[in-house]
């Protein structure tokens, strides 16, 4: 009897200790590091539905810096006041349409509306990127 007792708990005891940690191993092994936001972003192809989100909230946010660079744009040193009131008109119509747009794609983010997920207005000129460096003024 006690014989029979202590193989069962011997059993036991071997069941309770190496079973977890082989199931640790083959765990550890059948699992590689990865990303699981990244992996739901692709799946469900996110990644268009949050640009067009990024870009709608820096349209939105950003629409008064066509002000400026319509300003920038229509000044000429000869008709100083009239070159400023126009690009100021400009920029403030340019200023209004663009907050405009960005409320709308931040509101829509989530629809592939234009044509999958397509940008309604281009951006402006100084939200581009561009691989040309200016130098330095020391450089």
């Amino acid at each position: 009897m006690a014989n029979a007792r202590g193989w069962w708990l011997s059993l036991i005891l071997a069941l309770c200790v190496r079973a977890p940690l082989s199931w640790a191993q083959e765990a550890s092994f059948a699992q590689e590091p990865h990303d699981r936001v990244e992996d739901l972003m692709t799946r469900y192809n996110l990644h268009p539905a949050f640009e067009k989100l990024g870009r709608g909230l820096s349209n939105a946010l950003g629409g008064w810096l066509e002000i400026p660079l319509n300003i920038h744009t229509h000044y000429t040193p000869t008709d100083v006041g009239a070159s400023f009131c126009t690009g100021l008109v400009h920029g403030v119509f340019k200023g209004v349409v663009r907050t405009g747009v960005g409320v709308y794609e931040a509101a829509t983010f989530f629809l592939p509306y234009p044509e999958q997920y397509a940008p309604i207005l281009p951006t402006l000129a100084y939200f581009q990127r561009s691989s040309h460096r200016e130098p330095l003024p020391l450089e």
